[in-house]
C-alpha cells in the first residue's frame, strides 16, 4: 500500500511539472493576454461594476476559455506519454494502472486549477482595480474561482476519458468545446441540460446575485448531476485505461 502511494505521488509530481512546462503554455499565455486586454478595455467604459464584471467573467471563462483550455491540456496528457514512449515505464511498473490513471488526473487537475486561477486573477484585477475594489468584488472573485475549479474538475475528467477511448481525442474536444457547449448549450429548451456549462452556470446563478441565468437548474440539483457524471467518467476512464493496449 505504501509503495502504491509513493508511486502515485511520484508520477503525479512528475506529470504536474511536465504539464506546466509543455508547449501548451503558449496557448495559456495567449488566452491570458486576450482576457486581460478585454477586461482592461471594459474597465475604461461606462459599466455597472459588479453586474457587468460578473457578465464578463462568465463569458470569458465559463462560456469560452475554460472548456477550450481544459480540452487542449487534457487531450494531450496520455497522448504525449505515448509519443515520447514514457508510458512504457508506467505500464511495465508494478504500479496498478488504475493508480496511474488517477495520478494523471490529479496532476492534470492541479495544473489546470493553477493555470486557470492565474488567468482569472489577472483578468479580475485588470477590470476591478481601475473600477474599484471592495468586498463585493472579492466575493465575486471567490465565487467565480470556485466555478472555475468545478469546471476544471468535470471537463478534465471528460476529456481525459475521451483521450483513453480515441487516438485523436482533440477532434472530439474541438467539437464539444466549440459546437456542443457554445452552440447546443445556448439553444432554448431542455437540450441545453446536456452540457456541463448549463450546470456550472446554474451553480453560479445561485451563488452570484449579479449573474443572470434564466434556465438555472438549481445549485443542489446541479451539484448532484455533476457529481454523479464525474464519478462515472473517472471510473470508466480508469477501467478503460487498465485494459487498454499501448505500443511499447
Amino acid at each position: 500500500m505504501d509503495g502504491e502511494i509513493t508511486a502515485f505521488v511520484s508520477l503525479a509530481s512528475y506529470k504536474f511539472k511536465k504539464i506546466l512546462l509543455n508547449k501548451r503554455v503558449v496557448a495559456a499565455l495567449a488566452v491570458a493576454v486576450i482576457v486581460v486586454g478585454v477586461m482592461a478595455y471594459a474597465s475604461t467604459q461606462d459599466v455597472d461594476r459588479l453586474q457587468d464584471g460578473a457578465i464578463l467573467l462568465d463569458v470569458m471563462f465559463l462560456t469560452l476559455f475554460l472548456p477550450v483550455l481544459v480540452m487542449l491540456y487534457s487531450t494531450s496528457v496520455i497522448r504525449e506519454e505515448i509519443e515520447d514512449k514514457s508510458i512504457t515505464q508506467v505500464i511495465a511498473s508494478p504500479m496498478k494502472r488504475i493508480t496511474a490513471y488517477l495520478s494523471y488526473y490529479i496532476s492534470l487537475l492541479l495544473a489546470l486549477v493553477l493555470i486557470m486561477g492565474a488567468i482569472l486573477t489577472a483578468g479580475f484585477l485588470s477590470f476591478f482595480i481601475p473600477q474599484g475594489m471592495d468586498m463585493d468584488a472579492l466575493y465575486l472573485y471567490r465565487d467565480m474561482l470556485l466555478l472555475v475549479v468545478i469546471g476544471s474538475v468535470v471537463y478534465s475528467a471528460l476529456f481525459l476519458l475521451v483521450s483513453v477511448i480515441m487516438e485523436r481525442a482533440i477532434y472530439f474536444g474541438l467539437f464539444y468545446a466549440f459546437i456542443w457547449e457554445s452552440f447546443i448549450g445556448s439553444v432554448p429548451g431542455r437540450i441545453a441540460e446536456f452540457s456541463f456549462r448549463h450546470y456550472i452556470r446554474s451553480i453560479g446563478a445561485g451563488w452570484i446575485e449579479f449573474m443572470e441565468f434564466g434556465n438555472a437548474a438549481g445549485v443542489g440539483r446541479s451539484f448532484m448531476i455533476l457529481g454523479v457524471v464525474f464519478i462515472i467518467m473517472i471510473a470508466a476512464g480508469a477501467l478503460l485505461f487498465r485494459h487498454k493496449e499501448y505500443p511499447c
